[in-house]
């Protein structure tokens, strides 16, 4: 598609529905409901200066090449089965909700390491361009922050399969 095949698209949309694309975006964002296992990492200072964490990166670099392999197999199934809405539909939704989840747990992450470093919720929730800070934050997500860190299982959470994926990055770094 063209560039200003795009640009028409786009202001059919904004003209059809009143909004921009970015604005539609921020709308879906905020009407999402908090996380049902929604928990908050305790407040420890893990991380001190203005560089991003390496592990935090190793960790995010990692969870973004899986979320991109299992979006790379959408791709693929719509053309290997392109005559078979039904199989398609299967496979597709299940690779979709694959990469979703992993995408998700990089945003839990990053809200369960800004909660580390005390901050606010207002801030969290602007930059997790959410309603609620603990929307992303899971008990999973709090686990495996706490393994990048070297912190303890957080109470109430069994040791966590993510807990010990976050001290495995750790022990690498």
């Amino acid at each position: 598609m063209s560039s200003h095949a795009r640009h028409n698209d786009s202001r059919r949309y904004r003209e059809a529905l009143g909004v921009s694309h970015t604005q539609a975006l921020r709308q879906v964002r905020e009407q999402l409901p908090p996380a049902r296992s929604a928990s908050r990492a305790a407040a420890v200072p893990v991380w001190e200066g203005q560089s991003v964490p390496p592990v935090l990166l190793a960790a995010q670099a990692d969870l973004a090449r899986w979320a991109i392999t299992h979006l790379n197999e959408v791709i693929a199934l719509g053309q290997r089965l392109p005559h078979n809405l039904h199989e398609w539909a299967r496979l597709s939704s299940y690779a979709m909700t694959d990469a979703h989840t992993y995408t998700q747990m990089m945003a839990g992450t990053n809200g369960a390491f800004f909660q580390m470093l005390g901050w606010d919720d207002d801030t969290i929730r602007h930059h997790l361009q959410v309603r609620d800070a603990d929307r992303y934050v899971t008990q999973h997500a709090v686990a495996h922050a706490a393994g990048l860190f070297g912190q303890p299982v957080p109470e109430g959470t069994d040791r966590a399969t993510w807990w010990t994926i976050g001290s495995q990055y750790a022990a690498e770094d």
